[in-house]
């Protein structure tokens, strides 16, 4: 009996790794997607000074936060994002990571996503397209965005934030 319970404890436990080991196999494949530049012939692009000014601190400005580089306008979720709400420490910032990672912590409040892993990439892109893209406009485009991919903004007139 102690041969067989034994076995089968094997079994399960090789059954698990080997369940783990292909998801995560599958996993680490994943490319996170190319934002979509705005087919306008203009837009804006932001500094994260500039960008820090939209925090939600100043009635009567819009409430901005970056994703993957896009600037989007969040005020209309002023209750989420404005000041002293919950979710406050995203805006006047690009806090890719944090969305990614689901985090509000002070070292996740940046775009520097280069230790994420594959689930928290593919993450980033369902939030991204599925909230922010289907909730909010996008207003203009992070600089380091613009100096990282110059192709996708070549065609179009590239506008300073207003300060």
């Amino acid at each position: 009996m102690k041969f067989v319970v034994r076995n089968l404890l094997r079994a399960a436990v090789l059954m698990v790794a080997s369940l783990f080991l292909l998801h995560s196999t599958a996993d680490s494949d994943y490319v996170l997607k190319e934002v979509e530049v705005s087919s306008s012939d203009t837009v804006r692009v932001y500094t994260p000074d500039e960008l820090r000014r939209y925090d939600g601190s100043n009635d009567g400005e819009p409430i901005l936060m970056a994703i993957k580089g896009a600037v989007f306008d969040v005020s209309s979720g002023k209750k989420f994002y404005g000041k002293g709400a919950p979710y406050n420490v995203l805006v006047g910032i690009d806090s890719t990571k944090a969305v990614a990672k689901m985090s509000l912590e002070p070292a996740d409040l940046t775009h520097d996503i280069s230790d994420l892993s594959s689930s928290q990439l593919k993450a980033l892109d369902d939030v991204f397209h599925e909230t922010y893209m289907a909730k909010y406009p996008v207003v203009g485009y992070m600089d380091y965005l613009v100096k990282k991919k110059p192709d996708k903004f070549a065609h179009l007139k590239v506008i300073k934030s207003e300060l």
